[in-house]
């Protein structure tokens, strides 16, 4: 759905060298993938962005959406566009607002008439369909952004920080309209330096610092690869202290003790079996066995280089 390409862009200021934005980036987006874009302020996530909507022309490389390149108009009626600032006619109601933009997209009265209350009751709006947009608050704007995004049923869906600056209310309710949508099929790009964001709305994870992806993939499978630590909870008679090599890291807690187990994947299960097989041994009681992952605020800071 999405095909990025050695996608290189730099800014140019007079006196000043030239700033790279996007460095050789190269990605897939897969149909019906919800694809957080993360990285931090400034890292070339809004650029990729609107080189993609055809906002802006890349030095070198290709973007294409359903395999159209994304300078071209018949791939702009492809997607569905929320920017991160946004500017709406203040003095319009959400429902003159969304007959406007669906004019300027093509669509009849016919369509209108049964398109824009659906996508009102969608995001929430219903109830303010009257309501002129300078009454709105901020997580309202970004509703009624989605419904404009939506107009057209594109199959991609493309949004630029759309929770930035939302309260937790409004943060939640914009997730929940992201879930929705992902539902029924289509296809969300969404830039963000909120980690938990992607982490609970994602399904697949791009990570880019300083225009340079550091690593992109499915993001179950890439916390999949970093399973490198255990954390085994256990107990031991007249309350001893562990006498063997393998459990002397141990800390005491007040119902036993635990020892945490950091190993590279491929030998972190030998590591535990020996562990356990201590534990026996000084006829200890093991209490539980958890495996822990790397979050993907890990990840991101060890400049994880994964690709699946």
């Amino acid at each position: 759905m999405i095909e990025i390409q050695g996608l290189t862009k730099k800014y140019r200021v007079r006196g000043l060298l030239p700033k790279t934005a996007l460095d050789a980036v190269s990605l897939t987006v897969r149909k019906g993938e919800v694809f957080g874009f993360l990285g931090p302020n400034g890292a070339g996530k809004t650029s990729l962005i609107k080189i993609l909507v055809g906002l802006m022309t890349p030095d070198s490389g290709t973007a294409k959406i359903m395999g159209i390149d994304s300078h071209l108009r018949e791939a702009k009626f492809k997607l569905g566009y929320l920017p991160e600032s946004p500017y709406f006619h203040k003095f319009l109601t959400a429902q003159e607002f969304l007959n406007f933009h669906g004019r300027l997209v093509g669509l009849t009265s016919d369509q209108l008439y049964t398109r824009v209350p659906t996508l009102l009751e969608k995001v929430g709006l219903a109830k303010s369909r009257k309501q002129k947009l300078k009454t709105f608050s901020k997580g309202m704007l970004q509703r009624i952004g989605f419904a404009q995004a939506l107009l057209h049923d594109p199959e991609v869906l493309i949004l630029d920080e759309p929770m930035s600056g939302l309260d937790p209310v409004g943060r939640r309710e914009v997730r929940d309209i992201i879930n929705q949508i992902a539902m029924t099929g289509k296809t969300i790009f969404f830039s963000t330096h909120i980690i938990h964001d992607v982490e609970v709305i994602c399904s697949s994870v791009a990570f880019i610092t300083n225009g340079k992806l550091k690593g992109f993939g499915n993001i179950e499978d890439l916390l999949g690869k970093t399973v490198s630590s255990m954390e085994i909870r256990y107990s031991l008679p007249y309350s001893r202290a562990p006498e063997v090599s393998e459990l002397k890291e141990s800390r005491k807690t007040m119902d036993g003790w635990v020892i945490d187990i950091e190993s590279p994947a491929e030998k972190l299960e030998q590591e535990v079996n020996a562990v356990l097989t201590s534990i026996i041994s000084q006829k200890g009681t093991v209490r539980s066995v958890v495996p822990r992952k790397n979050s993907l605020e890990d990840l991101f800071f060890a400049g994880t280089d994964a690709s699946v």
